[in-house]
């Protein structure tokens, strides 16, 4: 639904589009590294989006955050793919900006908040990781909770707000204005309807500190 939302709410060409569904590890590093190589090519002028929706989970030993592939372990980081390694990756090409936008939590938890990683079967709070560069990151939730569905919109709720967003303002949106309205909604809709907690939370680089709100998703 989001590649749709590229195309036809923020006008990007289909052949700057690429959709994997039910990516493997080796599908996350060739979507990135064919990511990167377009930059690359670029030097500097081109923007990045980065979106996934899926599970993530922790390292138990070093609080380490990872995306979690379809023939990942969820008790076995070394099968994920390493946030700090996407970020480094992504970090090693100019670009005008980088945005990615994280529909997944870190705790080891599913979306219908049973256990997918702990061995003690508790939610583990990853470590934060930082951006770097130009790249402003979207993510579900914070620390340890968990990222849910809002099933009746067959969405999760992050991203259910993030796409409504999109379409309210056909894409014409600060990032801001965005971070705003998805923590307020997710927020509000999380307690209503899951009795659970879920703040959604952005992190930016250092360099974007005081001027990541006023940037703009197209």
């Amino acid at each position: 639904i989001f590649a749709e939302y590229c195309k036809k709410t923020l006008g990007i060409p289909e052949t700057n589009i690429s959709l994997v569904k039910d990516a493997t590890a080796n599908n996350m590093k060739r979507e990135v590294r064919w990511l990167t190589q377009i930059l690359q090519q670029y030097n500097g002028e081109a923007k990045a989006i980065v979106y996934y929706a899926g599970h993530g989970i922790p390292d138990e030993s070093t609080k380490d955050a990872y995306l979690l592939p379809v023939d990942g372990y969820g008790d076995d980081p070394s099968t994920g793919y390493s946030l700090n390694e996407l970020y480094k990756t992504l970090n090693e090409v100019p670009s005008k900006s980088t945005l990615v936008f994280l529909d997944a939590c870190f705790s080891g938890a599913n979306r219908d908040g049973s256990m997918l990683a702990s061995a003690r079967g508790v939610a583990i709070k990853a470590k934060p990781t930082a951006p770097i560069g130009n790249m402003v990151v979207f993510s579900a939730a914070q620390g340890d909770e968990t990222a849910y569905p809002y099933k009746d919109k067959g969405h999760g709720l992050f991203t259910y707000y993030f796409l409504k967003k999109l379409q309210e303002t056909k894409g014409d949106v600060t990032l801001g204005e965005l971070s705003e309205y998805i923590t307020d909604q997710v927020g509000k809709q999380s307690i209503v309807i899951n009795r659970k907690s879920q703040t959604p939370n952005v992190s930016v680089s250092s360099s974007l500190q005081e001027d990541w709100k006023k940037m703009k998703i197209q």
